[in-house]
């Protein structure tokens, strides 16, 4: 749980959102937001991105992290165990030094 305070700004108070939590929330400086109270002492920020275009919208941005990270994993050899591949590499890092 993260904890904030309110800050001045102009005639107004702010309360600024820890990075951590604006990534799990999954919002940034541009998404809209609904505040409420629904009684006292309790303030209610809700993100209001749930309309069909900004759904379609965050969907694509996600599907293009995903593809841009499939083409940067190599596909698993056939045939070998993870043991098998630790190995190789440990090998080719044991050749490297000795390169040295």
């Amino acid at each position: 749980m993260a904890t904030a305070t309110l800050t001045k700004v102009g005639n107004s108070m702010a309360v600024l959102l820890p990075k951590a939590l604006r990534q799990e929330a999954a919002i940034d400086q541009d998404t809209p937001l609904r505040l409420a109270s629904p009684r006292k002492g309790v303030v209610v920020i809700t993100s209001m991105l749930d309309d069909e275009e900004d759904r379609l919208a965050r969907l694509r941005r996600v599907e293009a992290r995903i593809a841009a990270r499939r083409n940067k994993i190599k596909p698993w050899p056939e045939g070998l165990t993870a043991d098998d591949l630790i190995a190789q590499a440990k090998e080719e890092r044991h050749r490297d030094f000795l390169a040295l």
